[in-house]
C-alpha cells in the first residue's frame, strides 16, 4: 500500500536542511537524483528502493491541500504553502513510514507547518509486499503495474502520472487498489474510465471488486486483478458497489468541447474554459496544473506559453475551482495540432447539489458561435457528489442533454438537412455558415439515447465510413 506522509511547510527549505531531513530519516541510506532532480531517492547498499521525495510544490493556494487532504491541515499556514511528499515502499521487512513521517517532521522542524498522514485502512496483502522499482507501484504483473492507495482522497498525483507513462511505454495497463470508503478526484476518475486502467476496491471483509461496474474481482499472479471467475452474472454488482443515497448529493453536467483556431501569434488559449467555467459554474478557474495538487494559479497567459513551448506536440493541464465555494466544476483542457493551426479541447464538469441550470446552455452556444471555431459540444448529465469525487458507488450513467454542431459540421450534411433533423435545431451565428444547437432533453429522460441516435444517423447520411460533424462519448 502506499506509505505516504506530507509536509506542509510555511518556508521552503533550503538544500543543507534538506539534505539534514533526509539523514533524519535514515543516515545509512544513499541519496539519488533522478527526474533531472525533482525526485530524491533513498536507496540501501543493495539498491533496493526504500523512500522517494518529490521537490516541493508552492501551492497557488492552501485550500488546494484542503481539498485533497480534508479541511483543517492548512489552518495554521500561510496562503500558499509548500507541499513536501514522502512515500515509502511497501517492504516486509523495513517500516518505511517511520522513515517518511522522521524525514517531513524533520522538515517542519526546521521551517514551520504540519505533517499530514493518511490513517491507515488496508491490511497488507502478500502478492502486493516487496516492493519494486517505482514509488508508486507495489507490483508488476505481465499485463499490469499494479498501485495501492490508502487514503481518504486518491488525486492524480506527479506519482502516478509518472508510473502512467514508465509503464505505459512498456504496454503495461494500470490498476489502482482502494479501501470502500476512498474517493477518487476529478481528474483521476477521468483517468481511470481508460479500458487499460482499472480501479480495484477492497471491502472491509477482503473482498475486491471493480470500483465503476461493481463486477467481484480476484488475484491472479501474472495478470493482476481479474473478474473473479466464480461470481454468478445473476447475482450482479457487489452490494458495497450499490447505490446508496448518502453518495449520490446532486448532478454532474459533462461538456466535452471543441474548437479550431487558426495559427497566429497572437492567438491566447485557454478562454473556452474560462467561458465554461464562467457560464455553468458562476467563476473562472482557481488553479492548474499537470498533476495533483494543482498548485499554479488559473492564466491564460501561462497556459498558452506552455502550448506554444511544446509545440508541435499535444499539451494537456488539469483545471479546478473554484475553492470553498459552490458549484465545484473541474476538468482536462488539451491543445493539439491541425493542418491549419491549433485545436483546442475541453472536457468540464460542473456539479450542483440540486439541479443544473440547463438554460444557461442556449446562450453558451450563442456565444461559442459568435467567437467562430467552434467545431462541437456535447451535454450530458449524470448523478453525482455535489464536491465532485467519485466514490466506488453506483450512480447510472450520463444522459445526453445536446449537441451542438459547428460551421463545418453543419455544411457537410448542408443546413437546410441540419434544420430538418429529428430532434429541433436552433442555428446561430453567420446565416451562411451557422452554428447549430440540438437540445435533447434534461438529461433524466430514459429515451434521450434513443432521440441522440437518430439524431447522429441524421447526421451521417453516409453511414459508418463518412465523416461526422460531432462524437460523444458514452460510458
Amino acid at each position: 500500500m502506499s506509505r505516504d506522509v506530507i509536509a506542509l511547510l510555511a518556508r521552503s527549505p533550503g538544500r543543507r536542511s534538506l539534505l539534514e531531513a533526509l539523514a533524519a530519516a535514515d543516515p545509512a541510506l544513499r541519496i539519488r537524483l533522478v527526474a533531472e532532480g525533482t525526485v530524491v531517492e533513498l536507496r540501501e547498499d543493495s539498491g533496493r528502493l526504500v523512500l522517494a521525495v518529490q521537490s516541493g510544490q508552492r501551492l497557488a493556494t492552501s485550500s488546494e491541500a484542503d481539498r485533497l487532504l480534508g479541511r483543517g491541515p492548512t489552518d495554521e499556514l500561510p496562503a500558499q504553502p509548500l507541499w513536501v511528499e514522502a512515500r515509502g515502499t511497501e517492504l516486509q521487512d523495513l517500516d518505511t513510514l517511520a522513515l517518511a513521517r522522521r524525514f517531513a517532521e524533520a522538515l517542519v522542524e526546521r521551517h514551520g507547518g504540519v505533517v499530514w498522514e493518511p490513517e491507515s485502512r488496508l491490511s497488507r496483502e502478500p502478492h502486493l509486499l516487496g516492493g519494486t522499482d517505482h514509488p508508486a507501484v507495489n507490483a508488476v504483473t505481465e499485463k499490469n503495474a499494479v498501485l495501492v492507495q490508502d487514503r481518504p482522497v486518491v488525486s492524480l498525483s506527479g506519482w502516478l502520472v509518472d508510473a502512467l507513462a514508465r509503464y505505459g511505454r512498456e504496454g503495461l495497463g494500470l490498476q489502482l487498489v482502494t479501501p470502500s470508503d476512498s474517493v477518487l478526484t476529478h481528474a483521476l476518475r477521468g483517468l481511470l474510465g481508460d479500458p487499460n486502467a482499472t480501479w480495484v476496491v477492497r471491502t472491509d471483509d477482503g473482498h475486491h471488486y471493480d470500483g465503476f461496474n461493481g463486477l467481484p474481482l480476484v488475484w491472479r499472479g501474472d495478470v493482476g486483478y481479474v473478474p473473479d471467475p466464480q461470481a454468478r452474472t445473476a447475482d450482479g454488482p457487489h452490494p458495497d458497489f450499490r447505490a446508496r443515497q448518502e453518495h449520490v448529493t446532486g448532478s454532474h453536467l459533462h461538456v466535452d468541447l471543441q474548437m479550431d483556431h487558426p495559427a497566429s501569434d497572437s492567438l491566447e488559449l485557454g478562454g473556452v474554459v474560462e467561458l465554461l467555467a464562467e457560464r455553468l459554474g458562476g467563476a473562472p478557474p482557481s488553479v492548474w496544473g499537470v498533476a495533483e495538487p494543482l498548485s499554479r494559479a488559473w492564466d491564460t497567459a501561462d497556459l498558452t506559453a506552455l502550448a506554444r513551448g511544446r509545440a508541435p506536440g499535444e499539451t494537456t493541464a488539469l483545471f479546478h475551482g473554484p475553492h470553498g465555494a459552490e458549484p465545484v466544476f473541474g476538468g482536462r483542457w488539451r491543445v493539439s495540432p491541425t493542418t491549419s493551426g491549433v485545436r483546442e479541447s475541453a472536457r468540464f464538469t460542473v456539479a450542483t447539489e440540486g439541479d443544473p441550470d440547463l438554460e444557461a446552455l442556449e446562450p453558451l452556444v450563442r456565444e461559442l458561435a459568435e467567437r467562430d471555431g467552434l467545431r462541437s459540444m456535447t451535454v450530458r448529465r449524470a448523478m453525482g457528489r455535489a464536491d465532485l469525487v467519485q466514490p466506488p458507488r453506483w450512480a447510472g450513467v450520463p444522459i445526453p442533454v445536446g449537441l451542438a454542431v459547428g460551421a463545418e459540421g453543419v455544411m457537410a450534411v448542408g443546413k437546410a438537412s441540419a434544420l430538418a433533423a429529428p430532434v429541433r435545431g436552433e442555428a446561430f451565428g453567420p446565416p451562411m455558415t451557422p452554428v447549430v444547437w440540438y437540445r435533447i432533453g434534461d438529461g433524466v429522460e430514459p429515451h434521450a439515447w434513443k432521440r441522440f441516435r437518430s439524431l447522429m444517423r441524421h447526421m451521417r447520411p453516409a453511414g459508418p465510413r463518412g465523416g461526422t460533424p460531432a462524437t460523444v462519448r458514452r460510458p
